[in-house]
């Protein structure tokens, strides 16, 4: 939709180019003003795409008007209306940046021709594949961005098939290949300089970094972000050449001249703790760190990766005594079984988002993933049901606070079993609570946008109504909801079918079929108590819709 503003001093010139447009089949939103004041006045407040103005006006003229929208819009393109076939007038008009210029005598195929025109142009500035350059480029910038914050949700547990990782490998620039197993090494800065600052951190995390790939680039592969609580993550598989390609391939292969070597998988392991040795060697030389790493003992499939961070990130939690500078492979920590579980229980917090966004199908997806990697425990009131239990919780109090739903009427029972997990016999009986729970809280939010949404159009026809001789504009009825003109006719659109404009003349009309049925009004006077000043444009929209002219219509009263 593109947004039309026609001024003009003169009421009937501007009523008629609107009532024109707005029955047309142009993609346009349509506004009035009546001097260049009061379009100044719309203009700071709405874009503008079209300004179709006339030139000579009182306190603000027509070329001053499109200066200061084109101030405000620079794109806006300008239309110039006028009686006067002077060249000063043509020259001051194009020089501004007008892309047409219409003398009133020519009517109204001139002026359809001109905005048509107006309309093609913005349409030309903005194609389809000036877009897509444009997002190409904004696209390599933020590469970097976007790669972390998609191998993120990977760890996180996000699902992503191989032709999906095949296809954002590839359009974030993933170093790796995503049919190929990997290994990953984490590092953790144990202890920071006492001279570092909050943006020294930052810069010695990339120091870290280029220390590594001096150490791993020239055999592997590999692709680096950070990770929660500052973890360093790094993601790595041999490459072509390299003799522990075998490692993940499981093809043999002979490195350096040397037989193939007949466990790949533990040389490789050996290299990769050797190497961090290194890291870790220099990164306290260097630059003073204390670092601790944990490297994958063995390469893995794409599909396991949450888990395996998962079990990684565990080993810095259990320290083996030393707590800081540590070196270890999760082949010295025994399995607990519940990682997997754990990974996709990180995502929890993804269902506050999902909440506030109404978006309740991937609500009750990741619900039903995080309820079913809990599973079914001896007790609730240890381990992993405890932790998902208090963390459901946090979650859904602030949104039952929202829509009042603690104390709503035959939620009584909502308190205590929110708030303590004894009021649960078992983690299925607590989850299908917790469900009910977010039922409950997605009809309130639909209902209440239903509510809502007809309390604003109930609004609308009541100020219609009550103000039928005033300012109807879409501007003026925006302001009168609070919202804005655009999204206010979307909105009415949506809830009622039809247009607002198509309601306000309907009532208009009925209102002036009452007059003329019920009082002696002259004719010009009952236009004027419908809000229309000029009675040749109140005849032709009244003929319009009834077929018969006003006075027509009040002779068939009688």
């Amino acid at each position: 939709m593109y947004r039309l503003l026609i001024v003009d001093d003169e009421p009937i010139i501007v009523e008629g180019l609107s009532e024109l447009f707005l029955q047309s089949e142009y993609p346009l939103e349509v506004y009035q003003a009546f001097d260049g004041m009061e379009a100044f006045a719309i203009a700071r407040k709405l874009r503008i795409d079209i300004l179709l103005t006339d030139i000579e006006m009182p306190e603000m003229n027509g070329i001053e008007l499109q200066k200061e929208v084109l101030r405000l819009w620079p794109r806006c393109k300008s239309i110039f209306l006028t009686g006067y076939n002077e060249f000063d007038y043509i020259q001051s008009s194009i020089r501004g940046g007008a892309i047409d210029y219409v003398l009133k005598t020519e009517g109204d195929d001139s002026i359809i021709s001109s905005v048509e025109k107006a309309i093609r142009v913005i349409a030309e500035e903005v194609t389809y594949e000036g877009l897509i350059e444009s997002a190409r480029s904004s696209l390599k910038l933020a590469i970097p961005a976007l790669r972390k914050e998609y191998l993120t949700g990977l760890l996180e547990g996000e699902a992503s098939s191989f032709a999906v990782r095949k296809e954002r490998f590839a359009q974030f620039e993933v170093p790796l290949d995503p049919d190929l197993p990997v290994v990953m090494a984490v590092g953790r800065i144990d202890r920071w300089r006492e001279d570092a600052t909050g943006g020294d951190k930052v810069l010695f995390a990339y120091s870290i970094n280029n220390i590594f790939e001096e150490f791993f680039a020239h055999e592997f592969e590999l692709t680096h972000f950070r990770g929660d609580h500052e973890r360093l993550i790094w993601l790595l598989q041999p490459k072509a050449e390299s003799g522990y390609r075998q490692a993940i391939a499981g093809k043999p292969h002979l490195h350096a001249g040397s037989a193939s070597d007949p466990n790949p998988e533990a040389a490789l392991h050996a290299y990769l703790l050797g190497m961090l040795e290194s890291v870790q060697t220099a990164c306290s030389h260097y630059l003073k760190l204390t670092c601790s790493f944990v490297v994958s003992s063995e390469p893995f499939e794409w599909d396991t990766l949450a888990p395996k961070y998962e079990r990684l990130s565990q080993l810095f939690g259990r320290g083996l005594g030393l707590g800081s500078q540590m070196l270890l492979s999760d082949d010295r920590a025994k399995s607990s079984g519940d990682e997997e579980a754990r990974s996709k229980v990180k995502r929890i917090r993804m269902l506050d988002q999902y909440l506030m966004q109404k978006e309740r199908a991937k609500f009750e997806q990741l619900f039903d993933g995080i309820s079913e990697a809990v599973g079914e425990s001896a007790t609730l009131e240890a381990g992993l049901p405890l932790e998902v239990f208090y963390e459901l919780a946090a979650i859904f109090i602030p949104h039952l606070n929202r829509f009042e739903a603690l104390g709503a009427a035959g939620g009584q029972a909502i308190p205590g079993k929110l708030f303590s997990i004894r009021e649960h016999r078992s983690w299925r009986e607590a989850s299908d609570f917790f469900r009910e729970l977010a039922n409950l809280l997605f009809e309130r939010m639909d209902g209440g946008n239903e509510q809502e949404t007809s309390e604003v159009v109930e609004q609308i026809h009541r100020y219609v109504e009550r103000n039928i001789d005033g300012d109807l504009t879409l501007n003026r009825l925006a302001e009168h909801v609070y919202l804005t003109p655009f999204y206010l006719s979307r909105l009415y659109k949506q809830k009622t079918g039809h247009n607002i404009s198509d309601y306000i003349t309907r009532t208009r009309v009925d209102r002036a079929k009452r007059l003329l049925g019920e009082s002696a009004l002259k004719i010009h006077e009952v236009g004027m108590r419908i809000g229309y000043d000029s009675p040749s444009y109140f005849t032709r929209l009244f003929k319009k819709a009834t077929l018969l002219t006003p006075q027509e219509y009040r002779d068939s009263l009688k």
